[in-house]
């Protein structure tokens, strides 16, 4: 009995050792123990798996260790090529430990290493324990992480274990922080220490990486008239004071060259701008303000600058210098999603009435959720004189009119176009424009006296009317009339682009319109959207876009967002419901020219989005067709193989030959729709000699998952009158 109880004791407590040595750092044997940190720079990698640590739950994934040179904008100062980045490792909500194997203590007892990130000091620390004993030696935070200047930086940390020298430790490195304000920790180079000069050489690398990355030093001078670095070209913050939050930061100040949305200008003045966001590299929810240096306002008081997104709670405000007071507060008024989501828009502040009066200027960024929910700004420009914003304003027009560079998946520069020819100027715009534009025509082929449409048209410079309005030339395809305008012969059906001009001292501005010549009246005018715009369709809603007299919405995309995926639209264009101006939860139609039914009485449309609808009608306005895009399915994304279906159109048949003969006309719709309420159109048909064969008819696309072909069929629409 006696025996077998002390063979059980005995074995009991060796297991019990075992699992408190692969507890205290994976160890099996205290002759195992290594005689230093084991693989403390991270630099051995062994098929995807830790060497020399022990991972605890989601956070520390191995694919952590990482060989860049920078992190969200922050320089890397690792120790050799590789280190871990906890965003890498895992989202920043995942938590765990990491835990090195034991080592005993050896050199002079202090131990290095780099830590970024870790905002929060009370969930995000390393620790250093003795074997056995599961209270701490020391504690290391970082402290230094501000998450405005000093963010991801491996900043060096010194830890004085010297009464340890000689024992068995290990390292817990632990993450408990389960939000998104750099709640992760990256970190490299753990080094027990040999000299007294190594510990030196740390201290002194620490002292440099503070006054290299953290703040400098603010400097005003409250009687300039003017403000530092108010266009971010000094490529961080400089002039510029963290007031709270993190929202707004120096790995926010980015190129202006840099694009969003795979393919999104944001027009922005200069070399760099301040980004919210930066492509998502600051988390979307964070908030926070800064504020230039002081300065007296002068000129004539006006002020200006540049502003993108921040919908919602954030904007600009002009504060009192002394009492912190907002004066004057600007949100950005004209934000529109897709159009001008994220594009910098010049605006003008007339503050006069505090003119002579210290003041500065503060951004803000106050939402903590909803889209968009952060604010892009750029160019401040202070005491401004009133011939300092006129020639400013024609200077910014003049540049959105000789901008060449355009989304191919939004008309985001048309939508520019359209803001700075319509934004209400502090001063009088002295700059030629058109003030009126001609509309889109649709005649019956055969000879046209273009120059009748000009009384349409007008123009303006400043506060003068201009007179010499005429046209200067007509084109289809690839052929060019520059003169008889009276008498174009138009007897070919298709799409003759007529460009007219006002000129005035030497000024020239042009515009163009669309006249579609019709060969009989047994189709809608431009069914295709093929002349480039939304010529023979007239606009129902109110707040549409248009852009120089001509309503958006009419893109030249293929695809859409990084996956590529297909719209399936039928030759060069289509209406897009994202590029019109209008929200997403706001309905709108577009009505065709009328036709009369001929032929086999079918007629046919390409749709999709949750929200499209066609409704046709008699040419009385009775309602006699209405049909409903039934494709749409949120699921399996990107994957239009795997069943999923978003913006891709299908080829949607009707049949009304109980009306053949009968004069109608085709509304397409955006309707209400819950969650994704989009809507896009193409290729309206609305003559077939026989009846189309849908059940044999496909068109093929590239799969936005794999880019493997993809058969998108036709279907007999059903009527839901």
């Amino acid at each position: 009995m006696k025996k077998n109880f002390k063979k059980v004791l005995s074995l009991f407590m060796a297991f019990s050792m075992t699992l408190g040595l692969a507890a205290c750092g994976g160890s099996d044997t205290k002759s195992s123990v290594a005689e230093d940190i084991v693989n403390g720079d991270f630099e051995e990698v062994e098929e995807g798996s830790w060497v020399g640590w022990t991972r605890q739950d989601a956070a520390f994934n191995f694919r952590g260790v990482i060989d860049a040179d920078e992190v969200n904008g922050a320089p890397m100062e690792k120790s050799g090529t590789y280190f871990f980045n906890g965003t890498s490792g895992g989202n920043q909500a995942m938590r765990g430990t990491l835990t090195s194997d034991v080592f005993k203590l050896g050199g002079n007892g202090f131990i290095t290493f780099k830590m970024g990130a870790g905002k929060n000091t009370e969930k995000v620390y390393v620790e250093f324990f003795e074997e056995g004993n599961d209270t701490a030696l020391a504690r290391v935070t970082n402290d230094d992480c501000d998450g405005v200047f000093i963010t991801d930086h491996l900043i060096t940390k010194v830890v004085d274990l010297s009464a340890y020298i000689g024992k068995n430790l290990y390292i817990v490195i632990t993450d408990n922080d389960d939000g998104s304000d750099f709640s992760y920790i990256n970190v490299d180079a753990f080094k027990v220490c040999t000299s007294d000069d190594e510990v030196a050489a740390a201290e002194a690398e620490y002292k440099k990486q503070i006054e290299t990355y953290g703040e400098k030093p603010f400097v005003e001078d409250e009687t300039s008239n003017t403000i530092e670095n108010g266009g971010f070209e000094t490529g961080d913050l400089t002039g510029w004071k963290t007031l709270e939050g993190t929202a707004l930061v120096k790995n926010g100040v980015v190129s202006t060259g840099q694009y969003y949305w795979e393919d999104r200008s944001v027009y922005g003045e200069g070399e760099y701008y301040l980004d919210g966001s930066n492509n998502g590299a600051i988390a979307e929810n964070l908030t926070g303000a800064i504020r230039s240096t002081k300065f007296t306002l002068g000129g004539d008081g006006y002020i200006s600058f540049m502003i993108g997104a921040g919908n919602g709670n954030c904007y600009v405000a002009l504060c009192d210098g002394a009492t912190d007071e907002e004066l004057l507060v600007m949100h950005n008024d004209y934000f529109s999603d897709p159009s001008l989501a994220l594009t910098l828009l010049r605006v003008y502040m007339d503050a006069s009435a505090y003119l002579g009066k210290v003041v500065y200027l503060k951004v803000v960024d106050a939402n903590d959720g909803g889209g968009f929910a952060f604010l892009n700004v750029d160019d401040f420009r202070v005491s401004l004189t009133k011939d300092e914003v006129a020639a400013l304003e024609v200077e910014q027009m003049e540049k959105a009119q000789a901008e060449t560079y355009t989304s191919a998946s939004y008309d985001d520069l048309a939508a520019l176009r359209n803001y700075y020819s319509n934004y209400p100027y502090p001063v009088a715009l002295n700059s030629l424009t058109m003030t009126s534009f001609v509309p889109n025509q649709v005649v019956d082929c055969g000879t046209v006296d273009v120059t009748a449409y000009l009384t349409e048209a007008a123009a303006a410079y400043g506060e003068n009317e201009v007179q010499d309005i005429a046209v200067t030339k007509v084109t289809k395809g690839d052929a060019e009339i520059t003169e008889g305008f009276e008498a174009v012969d138009m007897s070919e059906p298709g799409f003759y682009q007529v460009t007219y001009g006002a000129s005035y001292e030497g000024s020239v501005v042009e515009s163009a319109f669309t006249v579609v010549a019709m060969a009989d009246h047994n189709s809608v005018a431009n069914g295709g959207f093929e002349s480039g715009n939304l010529a023979g369709w007239t606009v129902l809603t109110d707040g549409w876009s248009v852009v120089d007299g001509q309503a958006a919405g009419v893109i030249s995309a293929e695809n859409y967002w990084d996956e590529k995926l297909p719209y399936n639209q039928a030759g060069s264009y289509h209406l897009d419901g994202w590029n019109n101006g209008l929200e997403e939860a706001a309905t709108w139609q577009v009505q065709s020219t009328n036709f009369t039914l001929a032929g086999s009485g079918y007629i046919s449309v390409r749709m999709g989005g949750h929200a499209a609808a066609v409704h046709v009608y008699l040419a009385d306005g009775t309602e006699i067709g209405y049909y409903k895009q039934n494709r749409f399915n949120d699921a399996n994304f990107p994957s239009v193989g795997a069943g999923g279906s978003w913006a891709d159109m299908a080829t949607y048949v009707c049949d009304l030959s109980q009306y053949l003969g009968q004069e109608m006309y085709i509304v397409l719709a955006d309707e209400q729709a819950e969650g994704w309420a989009h809507a896009f159109f193409d290729e309206v048909v609305t003559y077939y000699e026989t009846a189309p064969d849908y059940e044999n008819s496909a068109e093929e696309v590239p799969d936005g998952a794999t880019g493997e072909p993809v058969q998108i069929p036709w279907q007999l629409a059903a009527n839901s009158l």
